[in-house]
């Protein structure tokens, strides 16, 4: 069967959805065959052979040389054989082109269905493929639902799911919203992939702060830990490799400008840029920012992992923050439970 016209339909297909052309190519021959065993209820003696170069699709019926044929499908005549292949001999087994299979509308229908399927498979393997590689990734989408439950989120070429707890509890959500979304996990299912989107993982604060701060993404400024309370808060540890470039000062921007970009695409998130310190006692003052805390006031019980912490009245309100968030923020953040108290008033903790 000489089908130029269907190779230029299969490059179309393929371009269209994306797929390789050797899922094509399995879906034809899948195709063929079921067409050809509705027809003749056989085909375990047929090969469909595809050869892209000549432009050209060939059914190879596997015959065996006989005197007498009882089956035309899986028999040929010595004499008939011999015009094909001049050397066959009784019971030799030669390949037969099939030049043009007789199937029936039922058949046609068959392999339509088939190509269909195997197409379709195709399609959601290849999406399997590209997003699995996007796992733990972050990704622009488009809202196009919302239930009580989940958001239906539009990737272009597969919907992705916001479920509820994955979702800033105050920010709102609307129909055609863009947006960027951190992929938590991508799941294999027979209908299509199911890919889980948050927007609260620690995670998206760090991919959005690598797309505006460059240092990020280039590696000289490291993040060492984040803590978020999603669309409220987040306190970020930060690390320069270049002694002569300042991280926190690098992060935040002239006026703040990068972070708040950052802050920006959270529901406005109020983010906290920290220096991160090797000496616990400096990085648990820190981590008490926009508090002023000195590490001489931390004082450390690593058996406990826990610091006390002695602050005047000034500076005691930042540090544990509105109903506490602060400071546990800060807590989270070096995994030390903090207990602050007022330098002539102990006992308050958070």
């Amino acid at each position: 069967m000489v089908t130029e016209n269907i190779f230029q339909a299969i490059n179309e297909l393929c371009r269209l959805k994306e797929i390789k052309k050797e899922f094509m190519y399995d879906a034809i021959r899948a195709g063929l065959l079921s067409a050809y065993k509705k027809n003749f209820n056989n085909a375990d003696n047929v090969e469909v052979l595809i050869d892209e170069a000549n432009k050209k699709i060939t059914l190879i019926l596997k015959k065996k040389v006989v005197k007498k044929v009882k089956d035309s499908i899986t028999e040929i005549l010595l004499e008939d054989a011999r015009e094909i292949k001049p050397e066959a001999k009784l019971n030799d087994i030669i390949n037969v082109e099939e030049t043009s299979p007789r199937f029936d509308r039922v058949a046609a229908e068959v392999c339509k269905q088939v190509v269909s399927q195997r197409l379709r498979d195709a399609e959601i393997e290849t999406i399997y493929e590209e997003f699995s590689k996007k796992e733990r990734s972050m990704v622009m989408g488009e809202i196009s639902k919302i239930s009580p439950t989940k958001i239906n989120v539009n990737l272009k070429r597969i919907e992705g799911i916001l479920p509820l707890d994955e979702q800033i509890s105050n920010e709102k959500y609307a129909i055609g919203a863009k947006m960027y979304f951190y992929i938590v996990s991508v799941q294999k299912r027979q209908r299509e992939p199911l890919i889980i989107l948050s927007r609260t993982h620690p995670q998206l604060l760090k991919k959005l702060m690598e797309l505006e701060i460059p240092e990020l993404k280039q590696g000289i400024i490291e993040v060492k830990g984040i803590v978020r309370e999603p669309g409220i808060r987040a306190k970020v540890s930060v690390f320069s490799n270049d002694e002569k470039i300042d991280p926190v000062g690098t992060c935040i921007g002239a006026k703040g400008t990068r972070i708040n970009s950052v802050g920006s695409h959270l529901n406005n998130e109020k983010i906290d840029v920290i220096r991160w310190s090797d000496d616990l006692r400096t990085y648990i003052a820190n981590a008490l920012s926009p508090a002023k805390v000195f590490p001489e006031q931390v004082e450390i019980d690593e058996e406990n992992r826990t610091a006390a912490v002695k602050l005047n009245k000034d500076h005691f309100s930042l540090a544990i923050g509105r109903q506490g968030s602060n400071v546990k923020l800060a807590a989270r953040l070096t995994g030390y439970k903090i207990d602050i108290s007022l330098k002539e008033e102990i006992g308050l903790n958070e």
